[in-house]
């Protein structure tokens, strides 16, 4: 077991101070964990996260690869613009780093699945951030889902919505989409083998700000997932219906509704709120500490880029779409 494990932080968005925030809490919890350094390509950044998490200069870098090239950091977390993962996470792994890279894992999965062989190859943990793994709503509901307390599952139907005024550039399947299809297969347990998606461009030119993907899983299960930008409230919501039971999860509050008796019959259960970001946080450092198999790992992170993948070509193709399982 090792015995202390040193992290860096490259990216200090709106995420990434996030993330910040909750390793120096972490520190404070678990003496075997340390904040060494954090790094984003922004003087200004790096200041503000000096001046406001009261961080030494010396251990504000702005230059990535230095970080890499560091023999006291073990592990990084890659909080940085989706187009930048598949090289900072290559170069990491190559530089002997744990990863804890987050979500989307890549922007195609022919690279995703490159860098899961290479974090095999080299023995190193390869987390990405798919934070609704730690939700303790969806996890209770997972139980329930394995303890068949819905029946058969018929369809589950995900939305996650927001109102805000997207960039240019900004790909909403891969923005938004990623966490409802990781829920997807973390309740139950499938990747989809088909799907098909619309969508609609309002206030752009070309790229969408909302779309509909309905996927086909094994058997007859389907699921339906909502994205949009333009819906005037965030909403991040996973509903289950099955032969028995249906169940809607509030995301965000951590709270499980459940309807008996074709829906005449509701109640709440209880669900003890977590801090999702830490937890996830002390899984990556234990498995780094301890090793053993990931919840988040493996081919979680390249399955999720294939599903986007072919979300994105149904739209292009405006037909369903195949999903080549590996």
């Amino acid at each position: 077991m090792k015995d202390s494990v040193n992290v860096a932080v490259i990216g200090v968005g709106y995420w990434g101070k996030k993330v910040i925030s909750e390793y120096l809490a972490l520190a404070k919890e678990a003496p075997h964990t340390g904040l060494l350094h954090v790094c984003d390509v922004q003087e200004q950044t790096l200041r503000h996260c000096g001046e406001v998490f009261q961080i030494p200069k010396d251990r504000l870098v702005n230059n990535y690869k230095e970080l890499l090239h560091m023999g006291d950091v073990d592990a990084v977390h890659i909080c940085t613009p989706n187009e930048t993962h598949y090289q900072i996470c290559r170069e990491a792994l190559f530089a002997g780093k744990h990863v804890l890279l987050e979500k989307p894992m890549t922007l195609n999965s022919r690279q995703a699945f490159e860098l899961m062989d290479l974090a095999e190859k080299e023995d190193l943990v390869l987390q990405v951030g798919y934070i609704f793994r730690f939700n303790n709503a969806l996890r209770e509901v997972r139980k329930l889902i394995k303890d068949e307390f819905f029946g058969d599952v018929y369809y589950l139907r995900l939305q996650w919505t927001d109102f805000i005024q997207p960039t240019l550039e900004r790909d909403i399947i891969f923005d938004l989409g990623p966490h409802p299809v990781d829920i997807m297969n973390f309740l139950l347990g499938m990747w989809p083998s088909k799907v098909v998606c619309k969508a609609g461009a309002y206030t752009r030119e070309t790229l969408p700000e909302m779309a509909y993907a309905t996927a086909q899983l094994d058997g007859k299960i389907m699921a339906n997932v909502e994205l949009s930008w333009l819906y005037p409230k965030k909403e991040r919501s996973v509903s289950i219906i099955g032969s028995k039971r249906c169940a809607t999860v509030d995301c965000l509050n951590q709270s499980v509704e459940i309807f008996e008796n074709h829906g005449k019959n509701g109640f709440k259960i209880d669900v003890q709120k977590n801090n999702t970001i830490l937890a996830e946080l002390k899984y990556f450092i234990k498995h780094i500490r301890e090793g053993g198999t990931l919840v988040n790992g493996g081919h979680v992170g390249p399955m999720n880029v294939l599903v986007l993948e072919n979300m994105k070509k149904s739209l292009m193709e405006d037909r369903t779409v195949k999903v080549d399982r590996r």
